[in-house]
C-alpha cells in the first residue's frame, strides 16, 4: 500500500501544525502538504484533505477541493454556521480536536483503501469471468478436437508408412501435416489442468473479496 497523502488546508499555521503534529505520533503516518485557503492547494495531488482555520470564503475552497474527487474534512468552528455541503465531513472544533481530526482522517482514508481494493477485485472478477467462458469453450471442445487430430495423426502416419505411394514434395507437405498436428496436440494436453487452475484463481479472488468486505 502506497504512502498516502495528507493535503492540509488552513490561514493559521498552528492549525496545520496540530494537525500534522498529531498525525505523526501514529505508526505509517502519511505524507503532508500545506496550502493557505487563497492558493486552495490547486495542483496539489492528494488522497485527503483537511481544511481549517480559514476565515473567509470557506465555501468557496471546499468546492474546490470537492471537484477534485478526494475525501474532504472540514474542522468547523463550533458556532452553527459552517457551511453544510455534501461530501464533506464535518468535524466542531473543540477541546482535543486534533485528535477527533486524525481519528476521523484514518478512518476516511481506510475507508478509500478499501473502495479502491474492492474496485481492483470487481475488475478483476470481470475480466477473471471473461477468461473462464473462454476457458470453459476450450474445455467443451476439447473433446472434438483430440478426436479431429487423432484421425489427422493416424492418417499422415499411414501415409508416410508407404513412402514408395508419394512423391517427395507430397511426402514433406504430409510429414509438415503430422508435425503441425503433434504440436497441437501438445498443446491440447496442456488444457489438461486448466480447469483446476481457473477453480484456484477463482477462490483466491473470492477470498480476496470476502476479506475486503469484512474490513468495510
Amino acid at each position: 500500500m502506497e504512502r498516502p497523502t495528507v493535503l492540509i488546508i488552513s490561514d493559521q499555521t498552528d492549525f496545520s501544525r496540530a494537525v500534522s503534529t498529531r498525525w505523526q505520533a501514529e505508526r505509517n503516518s502519511p505524507s503532508f502538504l500545506f496550502s493557505g485557503g487563497e492558493s486552495c492547494g490547486q495542483g496539489q495531488k492528494f488522497d485527503l484533505a483537511i481544511v481549517g482555520g480559514i476565515e473567509e470564503h470557506v465555501e468557496s475552497v471546499l468546492d474546490i477541493l470537492r471537484a477534485a474527487g478526494k475525501p474532504v474534512l472540514y474542522v468547523s468552528r463550533s458556532n452553527g454556521n459552517s457551511p453544510k455541503l455534501s461530501g464533506v465531513v464535518h468535524i466542531p472544533e473543540i477541546e482535543d480536536w486534533p485528535e477527533f481530526a486524525v481519528t476521523v482522517g484514518k478512518q476516511i482514508l481506510e475507508r478509500e483503501w478499501i473502495a479502491a481494493d474492492l474496485a481492483k477485485i470487481s475488475e478483476a472478477k470481470i475480466q477473471l469471468e471473461r477468461e473462464a467462458s473462454l476457458g470453459r469453450y476450450i474445455l467443451e471442445m476439447r473433446h472434438n478436437l483430440n478426436n479431429a487430430l487423432t484421425s489427422i495423426l493416424g492418417n499422415s502416419e499411414l501415409m508416410l508408412l508407404d513412402p514408395e505411394s508419394l512423391s517427395p514434395s507430397l511426402r514433406v507437405q504430409v510429414e509438415t501435416i503430422r508435425n503441425m498436428g503433434m504440436r497441437m496436440n501438445e498443446i491440447m494436453q496442456r488444457f489438461s489442468s486448466l480447469q483446476k487452475e481457473m477453480q484456484l484463481v477463482e477462490q483466491q479472488v473470492w477470498k480476496k473479496s470476502a476479506k475486503a468486505i469484512a474490513g468495510v
